[in-house]
C-alpha cells in the first residue's frame, strides 16, 4: 500500500516535470525509474523495467551498476523506517524511497527547488530547515 500510495503521489510531478515544448525528439531523463519520450513536442511517460534505472548518457534503461551518476547509486536504508529522505550528497536536489529497509530509488526535485523532509516534498529553499534549506538562516 505505502509504495502504491508513493507512485501515485509522485505522478503528477512527473507528468509536469518535462515540457516537450521546443525540444528535439529524443529521451528525457526524469527520475531513475522514469523517463519522457519526446515525439512532435508531446511526451509518453515510460518506466524503467524492474530492477534497471535511467542511464542519461544512453538514453536507454540499464542495472544501476552499469550506470553513472546518482541512478546508478544506493543508499543504506537499513535502519530507516519506510519513506522518502533527503540525499545530502547532492545537495538535496535529488531524495531517496527507503520501504522495509531496502533502498528503492532516486527521485529529482526541480532546479530550483530542494527535497524537505518534513512535508515530504520538494520545496523552496527558503521554506526548508538546513542542511538542505536556507529557513531560519541570515539572509544577506
Amino acid at each position: 500500500m505505502f509504495v502504491l500510495l508513493l507512485s501515485l503521489l509522485s505522478v503528477p510531478a512527473i507528468v509536469l516535470g518535462l515540457d516537450c515544448s521546443g525540444l528535439p525528439d529524443g529521451s528525457y531523463e526524469i527520475g531513475c525509474k522514469v523517463y519522457g519520450v519526446c515525439t512532435g513536442g508531446v511526451v509518453k511517460i515510460m518506466d524503467c523495467p524492474q530492477g534497471h534505472v535511467y542511464d542519461n548518457t544512453t538514453g536507454t534503461c540499464d542495472e544501476p551498476s552499469s550506470v553513472n551518476g546518482i541512478c546508478g547509486q544506493t543508499r543504506d536504508c537499513s535502519n530507516k523506517a519506510d519513506g522518502l529522505y533527503a540525499d545530502t550528497e547532492t545537495h538535496c536536489k535529488t531524495y531517496y524511497t527507503c520501504i522495509n529497509g531496502a533502498f528503492d530509488s532516486h527521485n529529482f526535485c526541480s532546479r530550483t527547488t530542494v527535497f524537505d523532509e518534513t512535508q515530504q516534498t520538494c520545496n523552496w529553499p527558503s521554506a526548508v530547515n538546513p542542511p538542505c534549506g536556507t529557513k531560519g538562516l541570515p539572509s544577506g
